[in-house]
């Protein structure tokens, strides 16, 4: 039977890409009966008579997995988080790169915003970006709006499955949107009450 990779789970669909070709496929009614559940990222074994009609039936083994966002078999994680609107937090940041690596994925820093620092906050968060970059972190930085310096990021995404991770409003719907202007993912304001927007966590392979 083919084997393939799962790219978007939808409404108990799943698709599975199987070299150039996606397939439309459910999962076993076993999986359900054993608490299983398929998630993006896996590598599965399916049977499909036409790209509208197939079936997982067999999950391979997961090298790791997240769940938020449901996510498995991660290469690494792109924790975006901006200079300024929502300020920089060290302290998140630690938190998110617990998780990460305790699921052994490679974290890549992404600082945004870069352009509305004033000069007051400036030497702190470049103190801050070296204190990352001498513990051996990537540490990379784009501006708002236009996502410059996205160009910096674009290598590391190749042939790595990446999973977008943090705050509300700090620019991730942005950085893909510039990435992959096809996806034309919505961009939402900071709320001035409460510091936030809405998440918008995606993934690329």
């Amino acid at each position: 039977m083919p084997e393939g990779k799962i790219i978007k789970a939808l409404s108990g669909f799943y698709y599975v890409l199987d070299g150039e070709e996606v397939y439309q496929c459910r999962g076993r009614g076993v999986f359900r009966k054993n608490k299983v559940t398929p998630l993006v990222g896996d590598y599965v074994v399916f049977e499909a008579e036409n790209k509208t009609d197939g079936t997982v039936t067999e999950i391979k083994p997961r090298k790791n997995e997240l769940i938020r966002p449901q996510i498995s078999n991660v290469d690494q994680a792109i924790l975006v988080f901006s200079a300024v609107e929502p300020d920089f937090s060290p302290a998140l940041l630690d938190r998110f790169l617990v998780l990460i690596e305790d699921n052994e994925i490679e974290p890549i820093i992404v600082v945004t915003k870069l352009d509305l620092v004033t000069a007051d906050n400036q030497k702190k968060l470049s103190q801050y970006i070296k204190d990352y970059q001498k513990l051996g972190y990537t540490v990379l930085e784009t501006s708002s709006v236009t996502a410059g310096g996205i160009e910096e990021l674009v290598p590391y995404l190749e042939g790595k499955t990446s999973v977008f991770a943090g705050q509300s409003g700090v620019g991730k719907s942005s950085l893909l949107n510039a990435i992959n202007p096809e996806l034309a993912l919505k961009t939402d304001d900071i709320s001035s009450h409460l510091g936030r927007g809405s998440i918008r966590p995606g993934t690329l392979s």
